[in-house]
């Protein structure tokens, strides 16, 4: 199975000196998985740089190794969770791939392009995710219908759902929403290629239309989300605009480091995307 998904072709030492410097893992349980879990999501953020680029990002391991823990970078969900389920592999976890549908911010029928993993530790079932961005959860859910799982002003739960499913579900403002539907198979690594080639190519791929960066932290959630940084924390919301020139100084805030020639290109890609809301809003307001 390791050699399916390229597990043997990690460079562990480079992962764990990107999100846990000076640390080595403990022995394959809970404490161990929470502990990169949110390592993980704490340190490497989410971001579509390479879709809104024309670039289809490699899911090759070293591919991805290269690009998130040496550069640094950040990357989509199937970046994350690719290496995030190798790491665990290697470290004596059990894990399965499965694929999700976004619900969350969505209308109308969701393909299903999101991967979320299932995670056996001392008998018992996790779903960790470290690639949904900063609406995500900190720490592995424990795979029990119904419980709910406090996350700092968050709660987290998971939920049966029709035609073997399972609801993924976060609290937020006093009231429950589904991130996606997730489908308890197990899914073999063309699945998620197919699912990759959409998002990352497709004209109609919310990933192409707008630069997308998300991070987690224990007290912050930061996201970009085309112009608009939103910054949350337990005391307020913070909104700000963010031009092409103001780009530099927000990368450095998700910790991202971009080429000379990527950023040039991002900045004439994310000039032209403002052009073109403002033409839309024009036309909205005659």
């Amino acid at each position: 199975m390791s050699d399916l998904w390229d597990t043997d072709t990690l460079d562990l030492p480079a992962y764990l000196a990107r999100v846990s410097p000076g640390t080595l893992p403990g022995t394959a349980g809970p404490s161990l998985l929470t502990r990169l879990h949110r390592a993980h999501a704490t340190t490497l953020p989410f971001d579509n740089i390479d879709l809104l680029l024309d670039r289809t990002p490699s899911l090759y391991m070293p591919d991805i190794v290269d690009k998130m823990c040496r550069r640094p970078r950040g990357g989509c969900c199937h970046e994350h969770n690719l290496l995030f389920g190798c790491v665990l592999e290697r470290l004596g976890f059990r894990v399965d791939r499965l694929a999700a549908r976004v619900i969350l911010g969505g209308r109308g029928p969701r393909p299903r392009t999101h991967m979320a993993l299932r995670v056996l530790a001392d008998g018992n079932a996790w779903l960790c995710d470290v690639g949904f961005g900063e609406e995500g959860f900190l720490d592995p859910l424990p795979l029990r219908p119904g419980e709910v799982t406090a996350q700092g002003l968050r709660g987290f739960r998971v939920r049966t759902h029709q035609d073997h499913q399972c609801r993924v579900e976060v609290n937020r403002n006093g009231e429950w929403e589904c991130l996606y539907l997730l489908s308890l198979e197990a899914r073999p690594p063309v699945d998620f290629a197919v699912a990759h080639h959409y998002l990352s190519t497709h004209p109609r791929s919310m990933l192409r239309r707008e630069l997308y960066l998300q991070r987690l932290s224990g007290a912050t959630r930061l996201k970009l989300r085309g112009h608009t940084l939103t910054r949350v924390t337990a005391e307020h919301a913070e909104e700000s605009s963010v031009d092409s020139d103001g780009l530099p100084d927000v990368l450095s805030a998700f910790g991202i480091v971009l080429r000379e020639e990527e950023l040039a290109a991002l900045r004439r890609r994310v000039a032209a995307t403002s052009e073109a809301y403002g033409r839309r809003h024009d036309a909205r307001a005659t």
